[in-house]
C-alpha cells in the first residue's frame, strides 16, 4: 500500500469513527530511515494501568502491566523501548513502519473501557540525485530543441518519496513564464522559445532531505533563414597583387557553421585565403587575377542548409592616394604661412596616371577667388591672406578610379600687435585683503599665447593669482600689499612677442592696529602725540588736549610745559581713514596699579611671585592707554635693599607691569617688599609682606 492510500484510508477511519463520537485528529510524526522516532500521544494516566502499543489497529507491538516488564512482540523487541510515560521508542526505522501507531490505556482499578489515541509515523528515506530528462536527444548534457516545439523535462526520482518538486533556469525558478507549464515531476515549453536557452536543475524534496539534480544545459536552435554575403571593398575596385579584401557571411539562427566555394566547387586551398571568426569570414591577401570568379557562402546547421548569393569581385587599379605639399614647414598636417606671403600646394601623385586635378577648401573648390591660381598639380596664393585659413585637399581622377589626398591645414598667422592690459578697477581704490581685481591682457594676431611679469620678473607662483581664460586673465583674489608693483603681459606666437605697457594697481590698506597715544617728557617739557602710521592713503589723526584739537596724517606731535596741566588730564586721539574710526585716551596722572597678593604665606624652599599692574582710577571709554612706568623693587630688612637680576631672584619689567620672582625662598627673605612704579608726574609705591614658613614648631 502507498502512502496516498494510507492516508485515504486513515481518512476514511476518521470519518467512521466521528460518526460514532468525537475523535481527536491524529498528530503527524516523521521519521527518517534508519533512525530512531519517539512516539507520544497525550491522554490521561491514571496510576494503575495497562498500556498497549498497536500499529494500523490490529499489529501489537508491547504490552506492559504495573511492576511487569513490558512484553514485546518479536519483530519489535529488539528495536523498541516503552517509557513509563507511555511514550515508544522505535529504532533503526525502515519504510514498511509507514503507518498509524496506536496507544491504548485501560484504568486498571475502575475496569473502565480503555482510552486511546494515535500518531500517524511517515518513515521517509534521505534522497539520492534525480536525473534530469528532457524529450529530445542529450550529448553530453546538452541538449538541442527546436525553437516553436513542444518540448517537457521530466525530473526523474526513481519512485523515491518525494513530496515537492522545484524547476530552475540558471538558478532561478523556471516556471513563472506564461508558455511554461509545471505539473509536479514534469515541466512543459508550450512551445520552447529562443529565450528558454539556459541551464536547468530540478529540485525535490521531502520532509527530510532534498536533492538536485545534474544540470542540464538547453541550447534552443533556429533554423537558418537567410544567408548574405558582403565585402569591405567600398570602392569596389581592387588592385591585384596589391589589395586585401574581406569577404563575411552573415546568418542568422543557431549554431551555424560556414562553407565557402569558388565558382560553384569547394573554395581551392591557397595561402592567400584565410578563413577567420568560425569560417565565417574570408580574407584574400592579396587579390590576384584568378579571384575574378563568384564566390558563395553556405551556411549550416543541424536543422537546414542556405547559400548566399554569388559576389563578384572587381579587379583593377585604382589611382593611389596623392600627397598634398606646401612650400613653407608644416607639423602633424597642419601648415602655419604668414599672411601676406607667396604661398603654393603641390598635389603630388608620384607619376600616376592623372586626368584632371581638383583642389578643395573645406569642402569647396579652392581656385575661385581672385589671388588664387590652379595649374594642373598647383595651387598658387598670390599673396595668402587670413581667410585662407582652412583645410585642404587635392583630389586625382583617371578613367578607372579617383583618388583624394589627406587633408592639409592652413592657418594664416598675422604677427602680435596692439597688446594692451585693462583692469575693470582700474581707477577704484583695491582694499588689500578684501578686494579682488581681474586684469585682461588683450593682442590682436594669430595663436597668441600670454605670460604676465610683475615689476619686470616672471610672475610668482601664488595661490591668490588665478590665470584664465588661456592665461589672457589674471584674476587676483584678495589683493594684498604686495601686488603694489606694475603688472606687465606679454603676447607672443610663432613670428614676434609684444608687452604691454606696464599697469599699477590702486591699492589701499589699513594702518596696522589701532591710533596710539603717547606722552614723552624731556626736562620740563612733555611731548604729546597721537600716531596712526602705516596706511594707504595715510589716515588723518586728531589730537584733542585741553579743549585744543589738532590734526594731521599719520603721525601728530604736541609740545607742552609739564607744569601746565594737572594730573589727570585727558589727552584724546582719534585716527579716520576711508570710514575706518579708531579712538583712544591716555590719563596723564601718577601710577595706579593692583597688586597680586600684598600678604603671602609660603613653605621654606617654594617660589613665590609678586607682581603689580598699572590701572586707571576710572573707567575710560572707548580705549585707554595708561602712561609708562619704571619699576624698582626693594625688601626692607629693615632698610630698603634694591633687588635686581641674580640667582636667587629676578625682576621681569614692561612699561605697564613688574613681577619680582624669588626662588627656593629662605626663612630670611621674610618681610616686607616694595615696588616703586614711576613716570614724569610723580611716582606710587605697593608694598607686599612674605612670611616663609620654616615647618619647625
Amino acid at each position: 500500500m502507498g502512502q496516498s492510500d494510507l492516508s485515504q484510508g486513515l481518512s476514511l477511519c476518521i470519518l467512521l469513527l466521528s460518526a460514532l463520537g468525537a475523535v481527536s485528529s491524529v498528530e503527524n510524526v516523521t521519521g527518517t530511515e534508519g533512525k530512531s522516532v519517539y512516539l507520544t500521544v497525550k491522554l490521561d494516566l491514571p496510576a494503575q494501568r495497562q498500556v498497549t502499543w498497536k500499529v494500523n489497529s490490529s499489529i501489537q507491538i508491547v504490552t506492559a502491566l504495573p511492576g511487569v516488564s513490558p512484553v514485546y512482540t518479536d519483530s519489535y523487541r529488539d528495536r523498541c523501548s516503552l517509557y513509563g510515560n507511555t511514550t515508544l521508542r522505535l529504532d533503526n526505522l525502515t519504510l514498511t513502519d509507514t503507518g498509524e501507531y496506536s496507544l491504548s490505556v485501560t484504568n486498571l482499578e475502575t475496569g473502565a473501557p480503555p482510552v486511546t489515541g494515535s500518531v500517524y509515523l511517515t518513515v521517509y528515506s534521505p534522497l539520492t540525485l534525480p536525473a534530469l530528462k528532457v524529450n529530445v536527444s542529450t550529448t553530453n548534457g546538452n541538449a538541442y530543441p527546436v525553437n516553436g516545439t513542444i518540448v517537457s523535462l521530466h525530473c526523474d526520482a526513481g519512485g523515491q518519496n518525494v513530496v515537492n518538486y522545484t524547476f530552475y533556469r540558471d538558478g532561478v525558478t523556471a516556471c513563472s513564464q506564461p508558455h511554461v507549464t509545471c505539473d509536479k515531476d514534469f515541466l512543459y515549453f508550450q512551445p520552447i522559445m529562443m529565450r528558454d536557452t539556459g541551464t536547468y536543475t530540478c529540485k525535490i524534496e521531502n520532509p527530510i532531505s532534498s536533492n538536485t539534480s545534474q544540470p542540464l544545459s538547453l541550447t534552443v536552435t533556429e533554423p537558418v533563414p537567410g544567408v548574405a554575403l558582403s565585402s569591405n571593398a567600398s570602392s569596389g575596385l581592387l588592385c591585384p597583387g596589391k589589395d586585401s579584401v574581406r569577404l563575411t557571411c552573415s546568418a542568422l539562427g543557431t549554431n551555424v557553421t560556414f562553407s565557402w566555394h569558388l565558382d560553384g566547387a569547394p573554395l581551392p586551398t591557397n595561402p592567400r585565403y584565410h578563413l577567420m571568426n568560425s569560417n565565417s569570414s574570408l580574407i584574400i591577401s592579396p587579390v590576384e587575377r584568378t579571384d575574378n570568379g563568384s564566390f558563395t557562402c553556405t551556411a549550416s546547421n543541424s536543422l537546414n542548409s542556405k547559400t548566399s548569393s554569388p559576389l563578384t569581385l572587381s579587379l583593377g587599379c585604382p589611382l593611389t592616394l596623392p600627397a598634398l605639399k606646401v612650400n613653407v614647414s608644416t607639423t602633424n598636417g597642419n601648415a602655419y604661412p604668414v599672411n601676406g606671403t607667396i604661398v603654393s600646394l603641390h598635389c603630388d601623385t608620384g607619376g600616376q596616371n592623372v586626368v584632371n586635378y581638383t583642389f578643395y577648401k573645406d569642402g569647396a573648390t579652392a581656385c575661385s577667388q581672385p589671388h588664387v591660381t590652379c595649374d594642373k598639380d598647383f595651387l598658387y596664393f598670390q599673396p595668402i591672406m587670413m581667410r585662407d585659413t582652412g583645410t585642404y585637399t587635392c583630389k586625382i581622377e583617371n578613367r578607372v578610379s579617383s583618388n583624394t589626398s589627406q587633408p592639409l591645414s592652413l592657418t594664416v598667422i598675422a604677427r602680435v600687435s596692439g597688446v594692451a592690459l585693462s583692469s575693470y578697477s582700474f581707477s577704484r581704490l583695491l582694499w588689500a585683503g578684501k578686494d579682488s581685481v581681474r586684469l585682461t591682457c588683450s593682442a590682436l594676431g594669430t595663436n597668441v599665447t600670454f605670460s604676465w611679469h610683475l615689476d619686470g620678473a616672471p610672475l610668482p607662483t601664488n595661490p591668490r593669482y588665478h590665470l584664465m581664460n588661456s592665461n589672457s586673465s589674471l584674476i587676483i583674489s584678495p589683493v594684498e600689499r604686495t601686488d603694489n608693483g606694475s603688472f606687465t603681459c606679454t603676447a607672443s606666437n610663432s613670428l614676434n612677442s609684444e608687452t604691454s605697457s606696464p599697469l599699477t594697481l590702486n591699492l589701499g590698506w589699513s594702518p596696522d592696529g589701532n591710533v596710539q597715544c603717547n606722552a614723552v617728557s624731556s626736562g620740563q617739557a612733555v611731548t604729546l602725540s597721537c600716531s596712526w602710521p602705516g596706511g594707504n592713503p595715510a589716515a588723518n589723526v586728531t589730537l584733542i588736549f585741553q579743549n585744543q584739537i589738532y590734526t594731521a596724517q599719520d603721525t601728530l606731535a604736541l609740545d607742552i610745559l609739564l607744569g601746565t596741566f594737572s594730573s589727570g588730564a585727558e589727552l584724546a586721539c582719534l585716527g579716520t581713514q576711508e570710514g575706518q574710526i579708531t579712538v583712544s585716551t591716555m590719563i596723564l596722572e601718577t601710577p595706579i596699579g593692583a597688586t597680586s597678593n600684598s600678604v603671602s604665606s609660603v613653605m621654606e624652599g617654594e617660589n613665590i611671585t609678586m607682581s603689580v599692574n598699572l590701572n586707571w582710577s576710572r573707567t575710560v571709554s572707548p580705549g585707554f592707554q595708561v602712561l609708562p612706568a619704571t619699576f624698582s623693587w626693594f625688601h626692607l630688612n629693615p632698610d630698603p635693599s634694591l633687588l635686581t637680576n641674580g640667582e636667587k631672584s629676578s625682576v621681569i619689567s614692561s612699561h605697564y607691569k613688574s613681577e619680582l620672582v624669588i626662588s627656593s625662598v629662605t626663612a630670611s627673605e621674610s618681610g616686607i617688599y616694595k615696588c616703586v612704579a614711576e613716570n614724569f608726574l610723580g611716582n606710587s609705591t605697593f608694598s607686599f609682606e612674605l612670611s616663609v614658613n620654616t615647618g619647625t614648631n
